[in-house]
């Protein structure tokens, strides 16, 4: 079949013709579950909530460290997504009752396509099995910690545990969409840390921002860290007490602070708008739900449908917040973490897919 184009699969070779309507269909399928996780994820985090928790520091000088490094930080996620979606807790007010109320709040206000941020600052202690969080009163120990990530429903989640003996959390905190960040690689580096304090920097400081796109990810901000954390050391001449350490794919999308960028102040027309996203978000998400169970061009008509109607909610939205978001959410981000794809390109394959295929020559 002279002048026929083959499709190359990196596993069977080329694709014969019989075969590429088929083969077409389940690339589109792809494609559009990237489009969902990734391009459509990123337009519905339009909220991100934070919590940030201060342990007690037992000495002045590391509870005046401690209280500065809640303060810079609190200040940064204000400016970014505002007051409302911000929540501070920090030396006597840091208990362990208070932490689980906050817990419980977040999980009746946000929602699956929203992120939630969770900063811990403080000492942290590991005894060969327990990594607890040192609070007045009791303590909290790890398993609680899990247990309250969990019951956020915000599909991607970061936290920062930026305590001595972090390290102890990085595989019993693991969980699908959340990047976790560590001061220390082990429960056994107990030491109080610098990594908050270079952290809160990195959010600050325009030199973290590499791509210079005004916006700091989880992974320029966790790179900037862990280079201070290091340097630092390297200048004093001292043995390295702390190795930050990184786990999860999403540290790459995950936007924890905008320059100079104050969230647009809330109107009835934006909070409408939220609304008729956050409906979508949730029909996008019962839809994936569904797609075992349905063909293939049913389930990529419907979500079609969404993804166009989700689109210009997202537009709107950003024209009613002054036009201080990028329209493709994509920009916000390194290219290469992102789908190779747009929206658009992917609004037109599916038409072009739909058309009758040329008969063999």
């Amino acid at each position: 079949m002279a002048g026929v184009p083959q499709l190359q699969d990196a596993n069977c070779g080329p694709v014969r013709r019989e075969s590429r309507k088929r083969h077409a269909t389940r690339r589109l399928s792809s494609l559009f579950l990237a489009a969902t996780l990734g391009v459509v994820a990123q337009s519905a985090h339009a909220e991100l909530y934070y919590l940030i928790v201060g342990g007690i520091g037992g000495e002045a000088k590391y509870q005046e460290q401690f209280d500065k490094e809640v303060a810079s930080l609190a200040s940064v996620a204000r400016k970014s997504t505002g007051d409302a979606r911000v929540t501070v807790l920090q030396g006597e007010k840091a208990t362990r009752e208070a932490v689980e109320k906050s817990f419980a709040s977040l999980a009746t206000k946000v929602k699956p396509a929203d992120s939630f941020a969770l900063f811990l600052v403080g000492h942290g202690s590991y005894d060969g099995e327990a990594y607890k969080l040192n609070l007045p009163g009791p303590d909290i120990d790890g398993d609680g910690l899990a247990k309250l990530l969990k019951s956020v429903p915000a599909r991607q989640q970061l936290v920062v545990n930026a305590t001595s003996a972090s390290g102890a959390i990085l595989e019993k905190w693991a969980g699908d969409g959340r990047t976790l960040i560590t001061a220390t690689k082990s429960g056994m580096e107990r030491n109080a840390t610098r990594f908050a304090d270079h952290w809160a920097k990195a959010l600050a400081d325009g030199s973290a921002d590499i791509n210079k796109n005004g916006v700091i990810t989880a992974q320029e901000a966790f790179d900037y860290a862990s280079r201070e954390v290091a340097d630092s050391f390297k200048k004093a001449g001292t043995l390295a007490t702390e190795h930050p350490q990184l786990a999860g794919g999403t540290a790459a999308r995950f936007t924890v602070a905008r320059l100079g960028g104050q969230a647009a102040p809330a109107t009835p027309e934006l909070a409408a708008l939220n609304a008729e996203k956050d409906g979508l978000d949730d029909e996008i998400e019962a839809l994936r739900a569904r797609r075992a169970g349905m063909a293939n061009d049913e389930y990529l008509n419907q979500l079609q449908a969404l993804l166009v109607k989700l689109a210009d909610v997202q537009a709107k939205i950003d024209a009613a917040q002054g036009g201080d978001r990028p329209t493709n959410p994509r920009e916000e981000q390194p290219a290469a973490k992102q789908p190779p794809e747009t929206l658009e390109g992917l609004l037109d394959q599916v038409q072009r897919s739909r058309q009758p295929e040329e008969p063999p020559k």
